[in-house]
């Protein structure tokens, strides 16, 4: 810890505190920035606020002026702001919906908070601050043990990307069928009287066992068109702002299959399903069919009864071009934004075998045959 100075522009151990703690937050946005290369946006706004705080330090240091210490509170003060936005209600558009908590960006939030601390303390009249320091530093050591040890306890490391997967993967409003029949996925893999998962399973008949042979023989073969995203993207197909960790899904819609009145065609399948990859890079796992607009579950077919669910999702919002995430439902109003649209009856095709079948929903696909259904 620096000394405290006595000269007129001299630098106090709150405001060395500061400084170190903003140049360690912007070094944590840094990093942060390394690992969202592929998400250009996110990247370069980690990289501003890296930058920013970095030079805060720098500046305060060599220039410890008042409007410069007023200018770091600031600065430290709309980063933390904008990460409890994304912790609680999230920002829509590309950020989506809420995240969960990480031990990096966490790590960041305290940083900058502290910093804000020092930053706050080095304004106090100088017959004051001496006696704040030492409470100061033991204070600001006392917060980052007591919210950074439980985030490393939980495990969740935010540069390896976010989750927004409000689109399939972790909406809790699911509505899923059969027809028009609503199923239970419970004990699917277990219990023979459950959910079908394989082809081969007894119970189907055998117009239902052609039905989805052809279905998932024609998809997969319409799907080898697409080696990579950069194909999907060219065939006219847009990302929804979804999934960004790696092992996360992202949709992607073709605008023109919604509206073509074409449905469970391999021709026009309404929307492509990518995994991210460790490495950041992208590979096709499923086709997603979506039903005509304004149809319902008690509209979906069947294809081969608990085979083939159907599934919708009523808590989403969107932006104007109504394939583009805006924010969720939550007491009946989309936050942060967007317009609630219900969603037409989708299913999946997966373009590998998971453990809960080949028309499994996100959740099956990751071998968790059970979950919620609302109806």
């Amino acid at each position: 810890m620096c000394p405290v100075s006595t000269g007129t522009r001299g630098l106090s151990t709150t405001l060395a505190a500061a400084a170190a703690a903003s140049a360690g937050a912007g070094l944590v946005h840094a990093a942060a920035a390394g690992s969202h290369s592929d998400d250009t946006t996110l990247a370069w706004l980690f990289a501003l606020c890296a930058v920013a705080q970095l030079g805060w330090a720098v500046t305060v240091v060599l220039r410890p002026h008042r409007l410069v210490i007023v200018a770091g509170i600031a600065l430290n003060a709309g980063c933390v702001a904008v990460w409890a936005l994304t912790r609680s209600v999230g920002l829509g558009g590309p950020f989506g919906t809420a995240e969960d908590l990480g031990f990096q960006d966490v790590l960041a939030a305290v940083l900058a908070g502290a910093a804000i601390v020092g930053a706050g303390l080095a304004l106090v009249p100088r017959r004051h601050r001496a006696r704040l320091d030492v409470p100061a530093v033991l204070v600001a050591c006392l917060i980052v043990l007591v919210l950074a040890v439980p985030a490393m306890a939980a495990g969740h490391t935010h540069t390896d990307g976010h989750s927004h997967e409000a689109a399939a993967a972790t909406s809790n409003t699911h509505v899923h069928a059969s027809g028009a029949a609503a199923h239970d996925h419970s004990s699917a893999v277990a219990d023979p009287s459950g959910t079908i998962v394989s082809l081969d399973d007894p119970r189907l008949t055998s117009a239902q066992r052609q039905r989805a042979t052809n279905l998932l023989t024609t998809t997969r073969a319409a799907l080898a068109k697409f080696p990579d995203e950069a194909s999907v993207v060219a065939d006219g197909y847009v990302w929804i702002g979804d999934g960004r960790r790696p092992g996360a899904f992202q949709h992607f819609v073709n605008r023109a299959y919604l509206v073509d009145g074409r449905e469970l065609d391999p021709n026009a399948i309404e929307s492509i399903v990518l995994q991210v990859q460790p490495d950041g890079t992208k590979k096709i796992a499923s086709a997603m069919y979506i039903l005509n607009p304004g149809t319902t579950l008690a509209d979906a077919p069947d294809i081969a009864g608990t085979l083939t669910p159907w599934h919708d999702h009523q808590n989403l919002c969107w932006d104007t071009t109504g394939t583009r995430l805006a924010g969720i439902v939550i007491n009946g109003r989309c936050v942060p934004g967007g317009t609630f649209r219900a969603t037409p009856p989708m299913m999946h095709v997966w373009t590998d075998n998971p453990p809960c079948g080949p028309f499994s929903g996100i959740e099956g696909h990751g071998g968790t045959c059970e979950h919620a259904h609302t109806s």
